[in-house]
């Protein structure tokens, strides 16, 4: 569990690097801005959700019956479902906010 934490802490610093050098490269005007906004967004919801991977994996590892590792399956999946749509509508909303502002300039 600890070599696959460290690797996944390794690939996310590494798309968080390729995705800030592709969001540098961008024209530095407000549409850039506010998909800024919306990217650092999805890339935390991205974050819960690896956190919240790793945490199941951990109690699936420690689990001793298949009653124990089915009641985990079905509220990590549970959790998982009411966090996708928490996110998607966070995101949305999000979007509807910062894309949908007129440009200047």
């Amino acid at each position: 569990m600890k070599e696959a934490d460290a690797a996944h802490e390794e690939l996310r610093d590494y798309l968080s690097k390729a995705v800030s050098g592709c969001m540098g490269a961008m024209p530095s005007n407000s549409m850039a801005i506010h998909l800024k906004a919306v990217q650092d967004r999805a890339m935390a919801f991205a974050k819960d959700n690896a956190e919240s991977a790793f945490t199941f994996a951990g109690k699936v590892c420690n689990a001793h019956t298949p009653q124990e590792l089915f009641t985990l399956e079905t509220q990590f999946a549970r959790d998982r479902i009411y966090a996708f749509v928490k996110h998607t509508e966070e995101l949305y909303g999000l979007i509807g906010e910062n894309l949908g502002k007129p440009q200047r300039g």
